[in-house]
């Protein structure tokens, strides 16, 4: 896939993620349930902080200090416990926006590579649209339930 493609299926899958949690009612989005533990608002700051990782690992793959990390699954765990943590305290709206700035940050990483590699290519993929669209069917499951 090309820049332009990995772009335009980023916009797609946020745009999807979008679609399915616009039909959970506002009230509602920080009801936990999605997934054991987890809201709508919890789920939309997920995927929007992954995309901001990936776009720190693309920015490192441009200056040429990327080194893939290897931890176990308790690392990343605890790494997306204290994501839903950060989301737990902060209004809908203040996910929305910085979900905004986080996606440009991966997108802005992903356009200032000189090429797109397959490595590049596979994380940015792999933690944006790949990850929204996962969500986006528990948040339409979530919908669906209420």
């Amino acid at each position: 896939m090309d820049r332009d493609e990995l772009l335009q299926r980023e916009t797609e899958g946020w745009a999807g993620l979008e679609a399915a949690y616009t039909r959970v009612p506002a009230e509602r989005r920080g009801e936990e349930g999605v997934v054991p533990r987890w809201s709508v608002k919890d789920l939309v700051w997920h995927c929007a902080k992954w995309a901001e990782y990936t776009g720190g690992n693309l920015e490192a793959m441009a200056a040429g200090t990327y080194a893939e990390e290897h931890h176990d699954d308790a690392y990343w765990d605890a790494m997306n416990a204290d994501i839903a943590a950060q989301s737990k305290v902060r209004t809908w709206d203040e996910v929305i926006g910085a979900a905004a700035e986080m996606r440009e940050r991966a997108r802005a990483a992903l356009m200032a590579l000189s090429s797109v590699t397959d490595e590049a290519a596979e994380d940015f993929s792999d933690e944006t649209f790949e990850h929204y669209e996962e969500h986006a069917a528990e948040i339409a499951a979530f919908a669906d339930r209420l």
